[in-house]
């Protein structure tokens, strides 16, 4: 008998599944296809009951290198011993829009690190962090990290009480790696010991090196530790056939459950995170 595969939390799904609808065109930054996906994350998280990250509410204006308009949408769990201390998990909402009349979902990239941020915060909002944990779903990521950048320009709480960010982008298709503990080497013991990673893609040129490849790269230049969860580009990368049918449920269900303990295993470890500080 072969043994049962992992399951993908439910909820996990619908949510890639919702945000990677034709309905949403895309989530290209500053459409209406965006501004949907902003406003459905924003009431994910209302739903799931945590508080805005910037008083009483959740949305931060981007301004965009075309003039127009996005959003960051931030919310908080606030720590339970450790509240000034912040872990800031990161995953950009928008994608690639309509072109040429073909609607690029971006079920992967990244309707699946949204859908695991959200997941998180839900963990966190039943089971209270130590530290302080900013979720933030980023706009713009994908015309030059915008969104990221607005958010250290005017971050809910000073950077320096940051301890780690935690990137989610493309989640969903295939084994996860872990990329940052070359330049952070304090975290590779928490995450080795947290889950089953793969270490690598932080050093060298080129687009192996993912350093500088997503939202984490804009915290990194600040130094501040990042750890990036993400998977090898596949050939449904910035295409319009990354569709949410593509995704292996039980690999997703792995992901998933690699970044819980990944945020936990963080959150748990205050003296390496203050130390590598």
């Amino acid at each position: 008998m072969e043994p049962e595969r992992p399951k993908a939390p439910p909820r996990v799904l619908l949510d890639i599944e919702t945000l990677a609808d034709d309905s949403f065109l895309g989530r290209a930054a500053g459409t209406p296809g965006g501004q949907l996906a902003a406003a459905f994350v924003e009431r994910r998280f209302r739903e799931i009951g945590i508080d805005g990250a910037f008083g009483a509410g959740f949305r931060q204006r981007v301004v965009l290198p075309t003039g127009g308009e996005g959003v960051n949408i931030v919310g908080q769990v606030p720590g339970t011993v450790f509240p000034q201390q912040a872990i800031l998990v990161t995953a950009h909402f928008d994608g690639m829009g309509v072109r040429s009349g073909r609607v690029f979902n971006g079920a992967d990239d990244n309707a699946s690190g949204v859908a695991a941020l959200l997941y998180l915060a839900e963990q966190f909002a039943t089971d209270s962090p130590a530290h302080t944990i900013l979720f933030a779903a980023l706009d713009a990521e994908e015309i030059g990290l915008v969104g990221a950048r607005t958010l250290a320009d005017d971050p809910p709480m000073p950077l320096g009480a940051v301890l780690a960010v935690v990137n989610l982008d493309m989640v969903s298709r295939g084994p996860l790696w872990a990329a940052g503990t070359t330049h952070y080497p304090h975290l590779r013991p928490i995450l080795e010991r947290a889950a089953s990673l793969r270490f690598g893609h932080d050093t060298g040129a080129g687009a192996d090196n993912w350093t500088g490849a997503s939202d984490h790269a804009v915290f990194h230049r600040r130094g501040i530790p990042f750890v990036y969860l993400g998977v090898e580009n596949h050939p449904d990368y910035h295409q319009p056939t990354d569709d949410a049918d593509r995704i292996d449920p039980s690999v997703l269900a792995v992901a998933v459950d690699a970044i819980v303990r990944v945020v936990r295993a963080l959150d748990e470890s205050h003296a390496a995170l203050v130390q590598g500080r």
